[in-house]
């Protein structure tokens, strides 16, 4: 999913922390209150420069805005202040010159541009039930059993052979007819073997692909599939049903439904940044040391 959300504003959860979070703590207890700015207008003042109430009311609105909840004002005041307080310090202290505080400024601006071309968007979603039929029929679901041998990480080539072995005579007796929950309990070791290697309902994208290409190539109730190898070791599947549209869960495939045009909205918006920038790239040089051969 290539939709960002709050997840990725790591300077929009900061400030949630000291507004948010903050806000829940009382001043201690003797704690001098500090005197009344100078002009009635001025809700605080700070080293002799002044938030008026326009500016207050301004920023207390981007903060409802940004996170849909609403703070009582004299918390939020105090923790503005806070708020001023620490960025002047951090300004005076260079912080603000500092080339991790640059890269989340741009991430800061990234956002805000996302939040007015893109996520503003998302508000405009209206979803039909002709919308979550086509999702569905795009995405349909199935259920299925299967037999897992497992083949954990290291296992010797002539240990898996072993495996193997073992799986195509499982693979010779769930074809020919026998029982499936009696050769789950004789054969597999998986997880779901304690269930009689039942999956109950998925979709395609929610299983690795090689178990996923072979389970939704079987066409009726019942068919057993040929042996099917992934990381997790050999599987024989067996079709046990198909989910109508009328039997779906309508809020599961809302919220599908509405992630993929959410989706499509952020992948267009940036779609159309690419094809006016020139992007070199060499991936190559970034390997994630777990890709890296020895």
């Amino acid at each position: 999913m290539a939709v960002i959300t709050g997840g990725n504003m790591k300077i929009a959860q900061w400030i949630v922390i000291i507004l948010l979070l903050q806000g829940c703590k009382k001043a201690p207890n003797g704690e001098a209150k500090p005197a009344k700015p100078s002009q009635k207008w001025v809700v605080a003042e700070i080293n002799g420069e002044g938030i008026t109430v326009a500016e207050f009311n301004k920023r207390y609105q981007w903060y409802v805005d940004r996170f849909k909840y609403r703070v009582p004002k004299k918390t939020f005041l105090e923790n503005l202040i806070n708020l001023e307080l620490s960025a002047r310090e951090a300004t005076k202290r260079g912080i603000d010159k500092e080339e991790k505080a640059q890269y989340d400024f741009r991430i800061l601006l990234s956002q805000h541009l996302l939040e007015r071309e893109v996520y503003s968007q998302f508000e405009k979603i209206k979803l039909t039930d002709k919308d979550l039929e086509k999702h569905f029929n795009e995405s349909p679901e199935i259920r299925a059993s299967h037999i897992l041998l497992q083949v954990p990480s290291g296992t010797s080539p002539e240990k898996e052979a072993e495996i193997k072995k073992r799986a195509e005579v499982a693979l010779r007796r769930a074809k020919a007819g026998e029982d499936f929950g009696k050769l789950v309990k004789t054969y597999s070791n998986g997880p779901s073997a304690k269930n009689n290697g039942d999956l109950d309902y998925f979709t395609r994208d929610s299983m690795v692909k090689e178990f996923s290409d072979a389970a939704f190539n079987l066409k009726k109730v019942g068919d057993v599939s040929d042996l099917v190898k992934t990381k997790y070791g050999y599987h024989i599947i067996k079709l046990t049903g198909v989910r109508k549209f009328k039997d779906a869960d309508k809020r599961r495939l809302q919220s599908q439904a509405m992630a993929k045009k959410q989706e499509a909205i952020y992948n267009q918006f940036f779609s159309s940044l690419r094809k006016n920038a020139t992007i070199r790239v060499n991936e190559s040089l970034i390997e994630d040391e777990v890709e890296k051969k020895p």
